[in-house]
């Protein structure tokens, strides 16, 4: 773990890992890449200006690079399925088949536990030998359902390649910022009814395990999200905003025209994703704490209160 390659730098994830690893002796170089430029005066830290569907021959060349982290996926919802499909599959493939080529030893890559997909009869807790049932009309949970898939594949063709594949589920804490977190600061917030409890992993949970993984060199799949579950009541209270409950027969429809229409104030998802806030999708995090004996920093309570207090201090409630 001498040169890790991040890619999708920039992003939420990969901001955070370059950081820790920025203190780690034993990490002497970190490349990243992504589209949108990371200014860093680390002196380990290499910038790269690529699409991960390019050709990264030239990322690789002359680096030995022997770690790559792979978190550049498209996960809020646009309107442009099919671009967001290339890149979350064809984007990750071109990685992974990359890094083979070039002698890497060691890849970690970002999958998510909406793979489970959303149901209402997924069982109390899912764990890593739970069925993938990501749901296909949720491009993101399909995407990560299909690429598991195809990485058992890519495992069984590369021996030689240490690879773990974690499954967070969603990150809260200070830079949490997508259209859930929007959708939850507005001052009254639209749900469907009923909604189902909800889990977190705080931003310094995720990034600390991802590092144990990666420098213990273990193997497999990994749930990973903090202990408990809120309810959506929960966290408006905390965020001093107001739940508008709506039938589901009724906001479904309603809010795919928003959708549609591209009426950001009203919504930034299309209707599936109200699956998510239906149904329950609660991942089991009892592998990585036996297998690592983590002791979690953060309950998903107190990750999301941390949210809550960057939110109020930015005055960010709308």
């Amino acid at each position: 773990m001498e040169h890790i390659l991040i890619t999708g730098a920039s992003g939420y994830f990969g901001q955070k890992l370059m950081r820790l690893f920025e203190k780690k002796s034993e990490v002497k170089y970190i490349t990243g890449i992504d589209i949108r430029p990371l200014p860093s005066t680390s002196k380990k830290y290499e910038f790269m200006k690529y699409d991960v569907r390019d050709d990264l021959t030239d990322v690789f060349s002359g680096r030995n690079i022997d770690c790559v982290i792979h978190t550049a996926y498209i996960l809020p919802p646009i309107h442009d399925i099919a671009l967001m499909e290339d890149i979350n599959v064809n984007g990750t493939k071109n990685v992974l088949n990359a890094s083979a080529v070039h002698g890497v030893k060691q890849i970690m890559d970002c999958s998510s536990s909406t793979a489970y997909g959303f149901h209402p009869d997924n069982p109390e807790l899912l764990t890593e030998e739970s069925p993938l049932r990501g749901n296909d009309n949720f491009t993101y949970a399909k995407n990560k359902k299909e690429l598991e898939a195809w990485t058992r594949g890519f495992e069984k063709a590369h021996p030689e390649i240490l690879m773990t594949v974690i499954r967070p589920c969603f990150v809260a804490g200070p830079g949490f910022n997508n259209p859930l977190s929007r959708h939850l600061c507005k001052k009254v917030c639209i749900l469907p009814l009923p909604t189902a409890p909800f889990q977190y992993i705080h931003e310094d949970d995720l990034v600390e395990i991802m590092y144990l993984l990666l420098k213990n060199k273990k193997t497999g799949v990994y749930n990973l999200a903090a202990d408990g579950t809120m309810t959506f009541d929960e966290m408006l209270h905390i965020l001093g905003g107001w739940p508008l409950k709506i039938p589901v027969w009724l906001l479904w429809p309603m809010n795919n025209l928003l959708w549609r229409l591209r009426a950001k104030f009203m919504t930034e998802f299309p209707s599936a994703c109200l699956n998510m806030i239906r149904y329950p999708w609660i991942a089991s995090n009892d592998k990585v704490k036996r297998e690592l004996g983590y002791t979690f920093k953060y309950t998903t309570q107190r990750a999301f209160e941390d949210f809550a207090r960057h939110v109020k201090a930015s005055n960010e409630i709308r």
